[in-house]
Order: structure tokens, then sequence, then C-alpha cells
């Protein structure tokens, strides 16, 4: 595979996508909004905000709270308004946070493929110093061979006159 292609995937949109592009889509501002309010909407809280909400809001314009005259009457459509614009809104928020979260994962996919190759390649190179090292070790040998049999023709060569083959020096 061509270096190129290596360095950039398809995202969901069918476009080249580089690291540097990943991580400056990370850590926008945009994405930093969408994962604060998409982090805040799946809370608890958020819920326990909308059941006090909309209690206050039915009470409010059933006139069951002094001081307060009933300003949306039933079937409540300003009411409705307000949470179906909200509803768009935090369905953008948590797309933008769910594609914010493929980024990262496609980067972190980067990062991962740049260290296996940073290892293959270390590995590569371990594997060529063991073979350099099998192979002096091997010449090693041969030489050591070779210097014997060296040795054994000297010590052939000066033999002794009697052929005991201690150098011409006769023990009793």
């Amino acid at each position: 595979m061509p270096k190129k292609e290596k360095e950039s995937v398809i995202s969901p949109l069918f476009r080249p996508v580089t690291p540097e592009q990943i991580a400056r889509n990370v850590h926008s501002f945009e994405g930093k909004l969408a994962s604060l309010i998409a982090g805040a909407s799946g809370n608890m809280w958020f819920a326990y905000f909308h059941v006090l909400w909309f209690s206050l809001w039915f009470l409010a314009n059933h006139g069951s709270i002094p001081g307060i005259k009933p300003f949306d009457p039933f079937p409540y459509g300003l009411l409705t308004m307000i949470v179906s614009l909200e509803a768009i809104f935090l369905s953008t928020f948590i797309l933008i946070n769910q594609n914010r979260q493929a980024l990262v994962e496609t980067y972190r996919g980067f990062e991962e493929e740049k260290e296996q190759l940073e290892e293959e390649e270390q590995q590569e190179d371990l594997e060529e110093d063991v073979e350099d090292i099998q192979k002096d070790i091997d010449d090693i040998k041969n030489a050591m061979s070779f210097i014997q049999g060296k040795l054994t023709s000297v010590e052939k060569a000066q033999g002794s006159p009697t052929g005991n083959g201690n150098g011409g020096t006769q023990t009793h």
C-alpha cells in the first residue's frame, strides 16, 4: 500500500482525513461544546430538571401558582415548540458528539497503526542483527576450524622420528 494511503482514511462522508484534521476537529470549540451538552443531557439531573420544569409549567398554566398568570393554555403550544426545538438541538449535539468520538477512535487507530509499524521495523532490525551475529559466529567457527586444521597439519609436519606424535620427545 502506498505511503500516502496509509496517512489518510475515508471519513463517513467519504473524504480523506489526516490525523492532523482529526485532532483539529476533536479539539475544536464546537466539538467541546457538543461533548459538554451531550454529557449533560445524558445525566439523570437532566431528567429531574425536565420533570420539575414540566411540572411547574403545567401548574403555572392551570393557575395553581399564585402570582403567575397562565401564559400557555392547554394544549401547551409554546411548550410543544420549545420541547421540539430542544429535541432538534439535543439530537444534533449528540450526533456531533458521536462523530467526535468516531474521530477520536480513528485517530487512535492511526496511532496504533503507527506504533505497530514502528514495532515491526524494530523487530525486523533485531532479526537482521541476530542474522548478522549468527553469520559472525559461523565465520568465527569456520576460522577456528581452519586454524585447527593448520595446527594439526603443522604438528604432523613436525612429527617425531619415533612417530609417537609428541614432537620427538620420548616418554618412558
